[in-house]
């Protein structure tokens, strides 16, 4: 195969490929083949109307240059002229016969070149992380007390409902005799004193199990439209419970990992010095993510993304307007404010991969996989299956983007303090993942 490239001016590109016909006849020979087994109604079996095979060959071939050859020979191509494109090249002149060469020329843009960060531009000051307090870890081992509770029914005498008891009711309502969004259900548990369905919850104390009670109850916001209406409430009472407690014994603590509670404590002593330890280096990453793009001269971007930013914008100010999120008036102003945020974002985002280029950082994709997998567990979906549609493909991109970013601005963050850095391990070496390719990563 030969290849030559023309630049067509800032960022755009031309490459022009010529597959030799002793490297495409194969592919011409299996077209061809497979079109001869097609049954024209009218015709005996291998028989068609003249010069139909022909023109079906055309057609049939120029489909399987643009699905498969051509991206398979420009890979090739563009990593022999050291070229990697950050928008999609498109074909736009093609020639081939049976008997000749296959030639195509496509256009593309690609990433503009920056300059070296000069890190001592930045202006950051390095924290003492906090200490653990006694206090913190009391809190949250309080927390994860609390979320091991479990309930049992209230037992003893004359047993009735008091602060702090969980009940389970049913309750059917109307304003004014005519019953409302929301005013039946069944089964419904809650905590007295707590912060759900306050407004049952005085009506409710003294109340014992199987009791039904009438009673007028203004309405809160849980209610939507009618909340501040007064409604008349029919509430029968099926059960009372009380939240328990685990025992901290072996079982307990062999759920944790550990075998007593001081080893406890420890590991909650470690998972709070870990998040502080997160938290403050996103406070790094956001202070130096506010200084970049100021760090650097105004420079050309691609145009094909600008436009791709420019038609997000303006598809979801359509879904806004069509939904009355959004009033006519404001239209204009959020496009502006859209388009300008768009070609921020554009420009940060290449801003990133300069800095990631020059220091020839490695993302290991495992990490962005690995929080992809774990949310679509916790969405009850199968990632295997999600990662096929555009929505699991676009949630990826998102996660892939944003992890990758992180991992530049620590870089930056390392270098600022004279930190020692180390490459992470990569599955895709020197691959440009960008949000406009037109390939999944599953």
């Amino acid at each position: 195969m030969e290849s030559s490239v023309e630049e067509l001016g800032d960022l755009k590109y031309s490459i022009a490929l010529e597959i030799p016909l002793e490297e495409i006849k194969p592919t011409y020979d299996a077209v061809y083949k497979e079109l001869k087994k097609t049954r024209l109604n009218g015709f005996r079996p291998g028989k068609y109307p003249k010069g139909w095979l022909d023109k079906r060959f055309k057609s049939a071939m120029q489909q399987e240059a643009v699905d498969r050859v051509i991206p398979a020979f420009m890979e090739s191509a563009l990593e022999n002229h050291s070229l990697k494109p950050v928008t999609v090249p498109v074909i736009h002149q093609m020639d081939f016969d049976r008997k000749s060469p296959l030639s195509a020329t496509l256009h593309f843009e690609i990433a503009p070149k920056l300059p070296q960060l000069d890190y001592g531009k930045i202006l950051l000051t390095r924290k003492e992380l906090e200490e653990v307090k006694a206090d913190e870890i009391d809190d949250e081992l309080e927390l994860m007390m609390q979320r091991e509770e479990y309930l049992e029914p209230k037992s003893g005498n004359d047993i009735k409902v008091e602060n702090e008891d969980w009940v389970l009711i049913d309750y059917s309502g109307t304003i004014e005799g005519k019953e409302f969004t929301g005013s039946i259900a069944k089964e419904l548990q809650f905590k007295i004193g707590g912060t759900e369905y306050k407004e049952f919850h005085a009506a409710l104390i003294g109340m014992g199990s199987g009791e039904e009670k009438e009673a007028v109850i203004e309405l809160s916001e849980h209610f939507d439209e009618n909340e501040g209406k007064k409604a008349d409430f029919r509430i029968k009472l099926t059960g009372i419970s009380t939240a328990k407690r685990p025992e901290m014994d072996e079982d307990f603590f062999k759920k944790f990992g550990v075998a007593n509670e001081k080893e406890l404590k420890e590991k909650i002593a470690e998972n709070i010095e870990s998040r502080k330890k997160a938290e403050l280096q996103s406070e790094y990453r956001m202070q130096v993510g506010s200084q970049l793009t100021g760090l650097y001269d105004d420079f050309v971007l691609p145009e094909e993304l600008i436009k791709l930013g420019k038609e997000r914008v303006d598809t979801e100010l359509e879904e806004a307007s069509a939904k009355k999120e959004i009033t006519d008036a404001e239209i204009e102003k959020k496009r502006q404010e859209g388009y300008e945020n768009a070609r921020m974002d554009l420009r940060m985002k290449f801003i990133l991969d300069s800095i990631r280029e020059h220091e020839k950082l490695k993302f290991d994709e495992k990490e962005a996989a690995g929080e992809f997998f774990n949310l679509a567990q916790i969405t009850g979906q199968n990632p295997d299956e999600l990662i096929q549609s555009p929505f699991g493909r676009n949630m990826y991109q998102r996660i892939f983007i944003r992890k990758q970013g992180d991992a530049t601005l620590d870089r930056i963050v390392a270098r600022v303090f004279g930190d020692p850095v180390e490459d992470a391990p990569t599955t895709a070496e020197d691959h440009v993942h960008d949000e406009h390719c037109d390939h999944d990563h599953s």
